[in-house]
This record gives C-alpha cells, sequence and structure tokens, in this order.
C-alpha cells in the first residue's frame, strides 16, 4: 500500500516538475534528516520566575534615541516569554516609571530592585553603544547594538547581594550583518527595531536549550 502510495505521488508531481527539477526535488523529498545537536541553557533557572528586565542606558544614546529604552525593555520581555517556559515578566511601562520616578535608581542595590519589581530576579542590560547610523555618514544607516548583561536574584543581601548570578561578555550585534558598509537610510524605526529585535534573541537564547545543525 505504502508503495503504491509513493508511485502515485511520484506519478502526480511529474506533471508540475521535470527534468533536473524532478531530480532536485527527489533528493530534497527523501534526503535523510540532517543531524541536530541540543545546545543546552547557560542559565536555566528562569522558567516560573518573576523577571524584571531593566535596561541603563546613558544620556547621550536617551537624547538620541528617547524610545530605546522601552523598545528593548519591550522586546527582550517577548523573546523571553515566546521561549522561556512559564516565566512572568515584569510589565515594561512599570520598569520605565520606576526610572523616570527615581534619577538615582541605578545606585539602588540589585536585590532591592527586585523587591521594587516584586520579581524573582532583575536582568540588568547596560548599553554601550546604540545607534541607527552608519558612523562618518549621515545617508547611510546601520543598527549597533552593545551591551552588557547581568542577572541578579532577590533575597541574596545576607549572601553576597550586589553580585550577579549570571552575566554576559559584550553582547554585539550589527544589523545588517552581512554588509561591508551600511545601506541606504530609510525607515529610522524600522531599523531600530529591527536591531533590538536581534539583539534580544542573541540574549535570551541564553536561557532555553535549543537544536542546531551537528557540524560536519
Amino acid at each position: 500500500m505504502r508503495k503504491c502510495l509513493l508511485i502515485a505521488l511520484l506519478s502526480s508531481s511529474a506533471f508540475y516538475v521535470t527534468g533536473c527539477g524532478m531530480a532536485n526535488w527527489l533528493m530534497h523529498a527523501f534526503a535523510p534528516p540532517v543531524p541536530m545537536k541540543t545546545i543546552e541553557a547557560k542559565f536555566g533557572d528562569l522558567p516560573g520566575k518573576t523577571v524584571a528586565v531593566v535596561i541603563f542606558a546613558g544620556p547621550e544614546i536617551q537624547l538620541d534615541y528617547n524610545m530605546a529604552q522601552l523598545e528593548l525593555t519591550d522586546e527582550v520581555g517577548a523573546e523571553l516569554r515566546r521561549n522561556v517556559h512559564g516565566v512572568t515578566i515584569v510589565d515594561a511601562r512599570r520598569v520605565i516609571r520606576y526610572q523616570a520616578e527615581n534619577p538615582r535608581w541605578d545606585a539602588t542595590p540589585p536585590e532591592k530592585l527586585c523587591k521594587a519589581f516584586d520579581a524573582d530576579y532583575v536582568m540588568l542590560i547596560s548599553v554601550m553603544e546604540f545607534s541607527t547610523r552608519e558612523p562618518g555618514s549621515i545617508h547611510l544607516a546601520r543598527g549597533r547594538i552593545t551591551a552588557e548583561v547581568n542577572i541578579y536574584k532577590a533575597n541574596l543581601s545576607s549572601t553576597g547581594g550586589g553580585n550577579p548570578v549570571w552575566r554576559t561578555g559584550p553582547i554585539y550585534i550589527v544589523n545588517p550583518p552581512e554588509s561591508s558598509m551600511g545601506i541606504p537610510a530609510g525607515n529610522d524605526w524600522k531599523m531600530r527595531v529591527q536591531t533590538e529585535r536581534l539583539f534580544a534573541w542573541e540574549l535570551v537564547r541564553n536561557f532555553y536549550k535549543y537544536k542546531v545543525p551537528k557540524e560536519s
């Protein structure tokens, strides 16, 4: 029965695919699955927890990109919700409001920030570079984000509070990555959001396991 179905499938496909196209279709249809390997989470304690994503960006970044703080908080939170099972993200607008009402929030011990947001963890993202312009050009666009990330856990003040339970080195994002120079400037919001999403993806994949093709 299975042999008959296969013959029927190949016969019907022949009406649409001929010659080299038919050979390519057959190779694709019956190729063995690509061997995959699992990449384990580098920090796997976030599932089921409440996380506050907090962005620190210097005044020069906030002056040039006054929505970047909110957008990046939103994008990282959305990527966490998509990929980390059961995680709860503190609303980005609540975080931004707290920062606006407490100008010296960055001097607050991290465990107190956890308490302020009723969070199990604070993910502090320190942005060192944020731009949508190719350096030295007003006509070319290129997204850039460089940031370091530290995660702090609530209730650690008596056992070394202020020290992160996990941290990254610098995460460096360039968009588009395949171009040796920028692209003609256009929609700045679109470039900004695309770059923020690339950063969120690169960061958040540290917190869940995923599969990639095995190297041959």
